[in-house]
């Protein structure tokens, strides 16, 4: 019997880490109504839970416990009654301690996925004996208004309150040494942590407190928030920060970030730029997309940014998971020779691409190489039968053969130039004896020279009405100023 114990738990591990995974990079209906998001979170919790059949103990009271190892230490943790979860259902009273067999336990847990999908579950109480709450305990409770955590609590695990759409408050007992709350918001007890922004929450606009170092996993998950304003105290934002904020358009984050944890604006479809403090030694942005500084690393692509076509930057060599995620304007990409590793869901939703461009001569691996490497889904909703693939000349073979790439069935040598003309009333470019004099653009603004390949000639902010720029090269090159291409013939 121990052994099944063991071998369900240890499936039930896997799962648990496979649908962490799916649901940061979007494996859920961008639609915010509790229907959409209801069948989303089942999908993805029938998936896991499938696993745990009857792992259950006893029952007593309607209420499902699983006893604690070693046995002789008289605790239970309340878990799930099926594999569907919906165990749970009105104003539920859990007890401090249980009967069973005329042996008293002590309730001291909740387990992962406790109450999860408990579409019903109005109200809990938590008896002042539990001391943990195990990840995703109440993922999907979209009926709990307002939870009460007692003193006993020391440990919370990951996802505990995704999905629960109409939690407006989370209070904490004063009396509790590890975590407080503030304005309902939870935080650990010196409130340098933000542990989870209650996703029911009315308002449209939060300061966060300067106490704050530390942004939690899917802290803002699913929140209504239309405005964020992040102090320069923040250090550390961890994955998915703000997932599926579909309300925000533009963030500001400050110099004193350090640690961005993967994507922290997963399917914030809304997203048209992220601005970082220019004093920020860890991280920048270039007019509203988010790299690594220096632009070694791009990090987060706004899906609803204006234009077209984009190119990546010849410094970039790695692309971390979902950056492009449903940019459905997109309608071309260039990929520079420079960049090596390409993570999960880079171009997943791009629903517009009708071309691009990849100029490194052997195809980026998309196998999982290594563990975590998750170079799957590159090309999820990307129209592989009319997107073409533009390749260097005798690559089409490498391409046609490697994984992934192998998907798209037109495929050709050579290329286009990844962008698109525009002229305004505003913008002025000529070119004179190899150089190129620009006016007309915004004080502050970003200009930048590609040549056709892709690669940056030049890349400044403007400090003067107009600017001269010799880019020491011959033929057709690209200047960007602001969201605006022009092509210019040099010689």
């Amino acid at each position: 019997m121990q052994l099944y114990l063991s071998l369900i738990s240890l499936k039930r591990k896997a799962l648990l880490n496979e649908i962490s995974f799916l649901f940061k990079c979007g494996v859920s209906t961008v639609n915010t109504d509790n229907k959409s998001m209801k069948r989303s979170i089942l999908l993805l919790i029938a998936i896991t839970l499938v696993a745990s059949i009857s792992a259950f103990d006893f029952t007593v009271n309607g209420i499902f416990y699983k006893i604690k190892t070693p046995a002789s230490s008289n605790r239970v943790a309340v878990t799930a009654g099926s594999s569907t979860g919906n165990s749970y259902a009105g104003a539920v009273v859990i007890p401090s301690t249980v009967t069973y067999n005329a042996k008293t336990y002590s309730v001291t847990e909740f387990d992962s996925w406790a109450f999860v999908s408990c579409y019903d579950l109005t109200a809990i109480t938590i008896p002042n004996t539990v001391d943990t709450i195990n990840d995703g305990a109440f993922w999907g409770c979209i009926k709990m208004t307002s939870l009460t955590l007692p003193a006993s609590v020391k440990k919370i695990g990951n996802y505990v309150f995704v999905g629960d759409t109409t939690l407006t408050t989370i209070t904490v007992d004063a009396a509790n040494a590890y975590f407080k709350s503030d304005q309902g918001v939870l935080y650990n007890k010196t409130l340098n942590v933000l542990l989870s922004y209650p996703t029911g929450k009315p308002a449209l606009s939060y300061t966060i407190p300067s106490t704050v170092d530390t942004l939690g996993a899917y802290s803002f998950a699913y929140c209504k928030l239309t405005s964020i304003s992040i102090p320069n105290t923040v250090k550390y934002m961890y994955h998915a920060t703000f997932c599926m904020c579909y309300g925000l358009t533009s963030v500001n984050l400050p110099a004193s970030l350090t640690y961005l944890n993967n994507n922290p604006f997963y399917d914030c479809t809304n997203m048209t730029a992220v601005n970082v403090d220019p004093a920020n030694q860890e991280n920048q942005s270039v007019d509203g997309v988010l790299y690594k500084k220096g632009l070694t690393t791009i990090i987060y692509y706004p899906p609803a940014k204006s234009g077209s076509s984009f190119v990546i930057p010849s410094t970039v060599t790695y692309v971390r998971s979902s950056v492009f995620m449903n940019a459905t304007k997109l309608n071309s990409v260039t990929i520079p020779a420079s960049m090596t590793t390409i993570r999960s869901g880079m171009f997943s939703g791009c629903t517009g691409l009708t071309t691009i461009n990849a100029y490194p001569p052997v195809p980026i691996t998309l196998n999982e190489i290594s563990p975590g490497s998750n170079a799957y889904d590159v090309f999820k909703g990307v129209d592989t039968l009319h997107c073409v693939l533009h390749v260097p000349v005798g690559s089409r073979s490498l391409y046609a053969n490697a994984f992934q790439w192998k998907g798209f069935s037109n495929i050709v040598e050579g290329f286009t130039s990844g962008f698109t003309s525009a002229k305004t009333s505003n913008i002025k470019v000529t070119a004179q004896n190899g150089k190129i004099l620009l006016s007309g653009y915004a004080p502050g603004e970003l200009i930048t020279v590609y040549n056709t390949r892709g690669i940056i000639l030049y890349q400044r902010y403007a400090n003067s009405p107009t600017t001269t720029i010799n880019p020491n090269y011959n033929g057709v090159v690209v200047v960007k100023a602001g969201s605006e291409n022009i092509k210019v013939l040099l010689f």
